[in-house]
């Protein structure tokens, strides 16, 4: 029976990703994240309440309160697990956790830039960067995710100087049918943009692990964890040599 209920990130990513490059970790519950339906007008609530259903279903079945462990954007959808089963849940481990993945993901393209400053179409990826400095908004901020994927190599970027056979086992499984859905990513991570507000201090008082990668180019560790601090405040912050996913 599986002790540990795992939030993959994304949205639109599959769990593909970690489950096989575990597949003898027979403790973790590996929840794939459901496709947003056509249509659909809350996509990102849709989402929160299907993992909510999901944890509570597993933590009944397991008669025990269950460790949650999240990466990246599923951190949220641990804290909303967290607010509204806190009973259900032993723990808490959040990985990389990105508390505005706009401007994680923003980060991204701006290092992939500077890693790519004499490539032939960095030029049009710095321009896009400038058009949404000068007027943020959604539409600005894939105008950049367009132009970003004519920049090598960018996935690799997620991962450490040392991160071994990670990134070829991620880019491996990320080109497989069904890895990554891209109108699920745009239609939760809208809707997240469109609706997201400050969590405050959870109703989780239980014990809390959050886990920084010093090589990740999303997040800025002393800022983002200052904010999951308000969050969290009993949470244990530890930064080990990975880059965004030190689960991987």
């Amino acid at each position: 029976m599986a002790s540990i209920f795992y939030l993959h990130g994304g949205p639109g990513l599959s769990v593909a990703i970690e489950s096989t490059r575990f597949p003898q970790a027979e403790q973790v519950q590996w929840w794939q994240q459901p496709p947003a339906a056509p249509c659909a007008q809350r996509p990102y609530l849709d989402l929160l309440e299907a993992a909510l259903a999901e944890f509570r279903r597993s933590a009944q079945a397991h008669g025990a309160p269950l460790t949650v462990m999240a990466s990246s954007f599923g951190a949220h959808l641990a804290t909303y697990i967290a607010n509204h089963a806190p009973e259900a849940v032993a723990r808490l481990v959040l990985l990389a956790p990105t508390y505005n993945p706009e401007q994680a993901a923003l980060r991204l393209a701006r290092r992939a830039l500077d890693v790519n400053a004499g490539h032939a179409d960095a030029p049009k990826v710095q321009a896009a960067l400038a058009a949404y400095d000068a007027a943020p908004g959604r539409a600005k901020f894939w105008e950049v995710f367009g132009v970003l994927q004519l920049l090598p190599d960018v996935p690799s970027l997620y991962f450490g100087p040392d991160a071994g056979d990670a990134p070829r086992h991620f880019l491996d499984v990320l080109h497989q049918p069904g890895a990554f859905d891209g109108p699920s990513s745009v239609a939760i991570s809208d809707d997240f943009a469109a609706s997201f507000q400050a969590p405050g201090r959870s109703a989780f008082n239980g014990p809390v692990s959050i886990v920084f990668g010093r090589h990740d180019p999303m997040i800025d560790a002393e800022h983002d964890g200052a904010l999951w601090r308000a969050v969290y405040p009993q949470a244990v912050f530890r930064t080990v040599d990975s880059g965004h996913f030190p689960l991987l």
